[in-house]
């Protein structure tokens, strides 16, 4: 297990699981993502500057918890147009996030509200944004990756943009001075799939979820 710190309130944790766990929580992920109504889709996407497309640009995407509706940037407790409640957040999550805070970024009392999982392939990326669709900006934000490296754009201290590439089998997190930094998604590596990722991912894939407590307390 390694711990970086690209920069304040930002940390990478490579590493953190064992390939046992990745199998178990890809496994896991798949299984939920096959739900007709609440699995894996291809929403809408509001066009901006960074995505001109109508489409969400990543092809595989689903909410657990509170579902973050790409088309109007807004949090619903259904999946708008299904009339369904996303997947229950499972106990094992909470649990995990609680725990990856205590070890490396100590925050009173999180709330896991919300987890969106985005599958990422070769033609993948995430323009450059910044994390402010939630009424809660305190609470620090989880992300966990799996499979294949990815190159991980951020804005350092100074406003200026670096990249550094964050490993499958890992966590970061950003908070505090971080937690309204720019950031985004980049080119996946070719042959740094992670250990216990295989059967379940290909070569330049990736799962990411990301944690968020949405509301404020």
């Amino acid at each position: 297990m390694k711990v970086i710190h690209p920069r304040k309130d930002f940390i990478i944790v490579e590493d953190f699981f064992s390939p046992v766990q990745v199998s178990d929580w890809l496994d896991f992920i798949s299984l939920l993502g096959q739900d007709e109504q609440r699995g894996f889709h291809h929403p809408d996407l509001k066009p901006n500057r960074f995505h001109k497309s109508p489409k969400y640009p990543v092809k595989k995407f689903m909410c657990l918890g509170l579902y973050w509706n790409p088309l109007d940037y807004l949090y619903y407790d259904k999946i708008p147009g299904r009339g369904v409640r996303s997947h229950e957040i499972p106990k094992e999550l909470i649990k995990l996030s609680h725990l990856i805070l205590e070890k490396f970024y100590p925050t009173p009392e999180f709330i896991p509200q919300s987890v969106m999982v985005n599958f990422y392939t070769e033609k993948s990326s995430m323009g450059l944004h910044v994390d402010k669709d939630e009424p809660n900006k305190d609470a620090p934000i989880i992300g966990l990756n799996f499979g294949s490296t990815c190159r991980f754009f951020y804005e350092d201290e100074s406003g200026q943009l670096r990249d550094i590439r964050i490993p499958g089998n890992s966590v970061y997190i950003f908070g505090g001075e971080a937690r309204l930094m720019r950031h985004g998604v980049g080119s996946i590596y070719s042959k740094t799939l992670s250990p216990g990722s295989e059967g379940h991912l290909k070569n330049k894939e990736r799962l990411n979820l990301t944690i968020r407590q949405v509301l404020k307390r």
